[in-house]
């Protein structure tokens, strides 16, 4: 029996080198940043109306594994404070069977994010007595998945996209993580997954990944409109831009910045896309390592600018990670976890154990510190 207090103590053990790790990074972003650290832990139960207690009770768990406050693991995941110090990114790829050199499906998920050093990346499963068992790159400490694949063969996760709420009160309910989590854990196909989109408020923007073994879509995600769903049939990509709903105008220079690194990044990835008339696992490798227009912040492997100042530099969106997922004759991941030009694919079958250095977030927290002491 998994409840998911013993699913999260069993992750709070694993993980718990780099929960620690994540938690002194944050309180030194907060000492920065001059922001009150009993503030970040103080838990406003109106935030978390939409989010199921199966996951605050999988935080209960975390926290007494990690042997960490509640509190502080309920701010990693939901306390948005903090979060609005760095940037999303993402870059993502899908391939329909007919395209792939073995007629299986295929997706790619570069994971991006900025304030690198809060992000320790692990690989974990789900398995919640009563709900379907899924595998997903997240960070340590996190109950907030924004990628994975489950027992079903369904496999769902976003590139984040700029909001503006026109109508604040049709933006009300599930953020995106909690969609994709519940999407994995209750639904068995895409269309399952749409079913549950058109069904439930959400206060999210992203374009939603949804691919089985016969259908693959995107879905325009934006707080307060109706979702747009692009049927996918031929070898496609997204960054962090919409194509259908109307992107929000840029009002500085750090948003004409990623508007414009956005569209180089999306524009590169159309171009590798069509470089090939059938795609491999191997060129999904070396599309996630892709480092035209850089290595930097426009590249598909993202890293630091090599110019601006050192708070800017640490903000910028970088690449955490790398997933690759497949459904053939089974059902398959390919991981990288930190920058995946640096990194080695580590490819798992569904149900296969994952390798410790994945588990507790090793291979990331290395790899890390090596760039540390390169600096």
């Amino acid at each position: 029996m998994t409840s998911p207090f013993v699913q999260g103590r069993r992750r709070g053990f694993t993980e718990r080198e780099a929960i620690l790790h994540r938690l002194r990074e944050v309180y030194k972003a907060l000492e920065f940043f001059e922001l009150d650290r009993e503030t970040l832990l103080k838990v406003d139960e109106n935030k978390l109306k939409h989010v199921p207690e199966r996951y605050l009770e999988e935080c209960r768990g975390i926290a007494e594994g990690a042997g960490v406050k509640y509190e502080e693991i309920v701010a990693l995941n939901y306390i948005l404070m903090f979060y609005q110090l760095f940037k999303d990114g993402c870059t993502a790829f899908i391939i329909p069977k007919n395209y792939s050199t073995d007629e299986s499906v295929m997706l790619l998920k570069n994971r991006d994010l900025g304030f690198r050093r809060l992000h320790p990346q692990v690989l974990s499963y789900s398995e919640l007595d009563g709900y379907n068992k899924f595998i997903g790159v997240t960070s340590a400490g996190s109950v907030c998945w924004y990628q994975g694949v489950n027992e079903k063969g369904l496999i769902a996760f976003n590139t984040a996209t700029p909001c503006q709420i026109i109508d604040p009160t049709r933006a009300q309910g599930m953020s995106i993580s909690t969609i994709i989590r519940r999407i994995l854990e209750e639904c068995d196909s895409v269309d399952d997954a749409l079913k549950f989109i058109l069904n439930s408020e959400y206060n999210a923007c992203s374009n939603l990944f949804l691919a089985d073994y016969e259908k693959t879509v995107i879905v325009e995600l934006k707080a307060g409109f109706s979702p747009y769903i692009w049927e996918i049939s031929e070898p496609d990509c997204r960054s962090n831009h919409y194509l259908f709903h109307i992107n929000p105008e840029v009002r500085d220079k750090m948003e004409i910045l990623a508007r414009q690194q956005t569209l180089t990044r999306y524009a590169r990835g159309k171009k590798l896309l069509k470089m090939k008339e059938k795609i491999s696992i191997e060129d999904l490798i070396e599309i996630s390592r892709d480092h035209f227009y850089g290595p930097g912040p426009s590249s598909i492997c993202r890293h630091p600018p090599i110019i601006g100042n050192p708070l800017t530099k640490i903000m910028s969106s970088t690449t955490l990670s790398a997933q690759i997922f497949k459904l053939g004759e089974e059902i398959e991941t390919y991981v990288a976890l930190g920058y995946p030009c640096q990194s080695e694919f580590i490819k798992l079958k569904f149900g296969d154990e994952i390798p410790r250095k994945l588990a507790s977030g090793e291979a990331w927290l290395k790899q890390y510190e090596e760039q540390k002491r390169q600096q």
